[in-house]
């Protein structure tokens, strides 16, 4: 799949294994957050493509490989194409997976699905349902309150 098209919880997946975290065996509470510095990551909870606060370490760490890709991919007016300015979070973590993997990786997640029998989980490339929050400032109070 090229990574270009990665979406939702495929995205979440190859940003984590990018990252080198490995997959948490546990089921985490629904108040968990992931720890990055832990090394391990979970479905229900790591979700860098939509939160900027899980991104910002990535971001911070590999920016100039991120813009390297992105002007690779779109140019030197990469930052003004209205669909990266509508959601930039997604194409800095596509970027970030292809400076890892380069532009193609598997399309499906290789995590044995016994793993999370008790969960409700699909783990397939399918656009994240979750319901989006409205607005950045919405976003960044709820991270800061916890």
């Amino acid at each position: 799949m090229n990574v270009m098209r990665l979406d939702g919880r495929l995205l979440n997946y190859w940003v984590a294994k990018s990252a080198g975290l490995t997959l948490g065996l546990s089921n985490p509470s629904a108040t968990a957050r992931d720890d990055r510095d832990g090394g391990t990551w979970h479905p229900h909870t790591y979700n860098p493509a939509s939160n900027w606060a899980q991104a910002a370490p990535i971001i911070a760490d590999e920016w100039f490989s991120i813009e390297d890709t992105l002007l690779d991919w779109f140019g030197p007016q990469w930052s003004h194409i209205a669909g990266i300015a509508d959601n930039p979070l997604k194409w800095f973590m596509r970027a970030y997976v292809a400076t890892q993997y380069g532009n193609e990786v598997e399309d499906s997640i290789p995590i044995e699905a016994s793993q999370f029998a008790n969960d409700s989980v699909v783990m397939r490339a399918t656009p994240n349902t979750q319901p989006q929050r409205k607005s950045f400032a919405t976003t960044l109070f709820h991270q800061i309150l916890w």
